[in-house]
């Protein structure tokens, strides 16, 4: 008999939760990007700042085509121009690459005085990655953060470009963090152009080397 009423009350448990979803279903709006599950998690565990990035994240894959966003992760660099931590290298792996950075003459290098900010590297990398970067931004509390920036003469026909490292901040922790949990589709390095003047700025692949930013994990690290 007890196990007969465990059996109906656990029955019933169910039953009133699927109830309580396909009801859910019908009142809360998502988009092409969500399922009912991701936006009721959303609900329970969201503070006001996680909703605040998605929010804002949302409004700029609103205002982006999708054909551009395609167009600039389809173009890949040929050469590897990121930076590196030295301190990450050994023997002569250390001296190839103490050689490279010597071969690049940043000493000529331009810092650039017209630069993208924070918000506009996040929503422009937003843009590149076709939202990818979104669920990272909410979900794992992480933003962009951009470093030096340095004048890019690869403008493309574009108004100006400027290359610039970047690197995630966790929200919760801190701290930074090299890359996202799981896949890693970052690089820590990009150039930033706008089209036009005053226009919005977009995001592609590095084209030129520019120096490992140590003021900026410096600034970021956990204090």
């Amino acid at each position: 008999m007890m196990n007969t009423k465990k059996i109906f009350k656990w029955t019933g448990i169910i039953f009133g939760l699927i109830l309580l979803f396909l009801i859910a279903s019908n009142f809360i709006w998502l988009n092409e990007r969500e399922n009912l599950l991701y936006k009721m998690q959303q609900y329970v565990t969201y503070s006001k700042e996680d909703w605040k990035n998605y929010e804002t994240n949302e409004k700029y894959l609103e205002n982006t085509p999708t054909e551009v966003a395609q167009t600039s992760v389809a173009s890949a660099a040929v050469t590897d121009f990121h930076p590196y931590n030295i301190g990450f290298f050994t023997g002569n792996e250390k001296t190839e690459e103490l050689k490279r950075i010597k071969d690049a003459h940043f000493e000529k290098l331009i810092p650039a005085k017209n630069k993208p900010s924070d918000e506009d590297v996040q929503a422009a990398l937003i843009r590149l990655t076709q939202g990818r970067l979104t669920d990272v931004i909410i979900n794992q509390k992480l933003n962009i953060k951009v470093g030096q920036c340095y004048e890019n003469p690869n403008t493309e026909g574009n108004y100006n470009c400027v290359s610039c490292m970047i690197l995630l901040y966790n929200r919760d922790k801190k701290d930074w963090q090299e890359a996202p949990d799981g896949d890693n589709f970052l690089d820590n390095s990009y150039d930033f152009y706008q089209p036009s003047e005053g226009d919005i700025w977009e995001a592609k692949n590095l084209s030129i080397m520019i120096p490992y930013d140590y003021e900026l994990i410096k600034k970021y690290e956990k204090k």
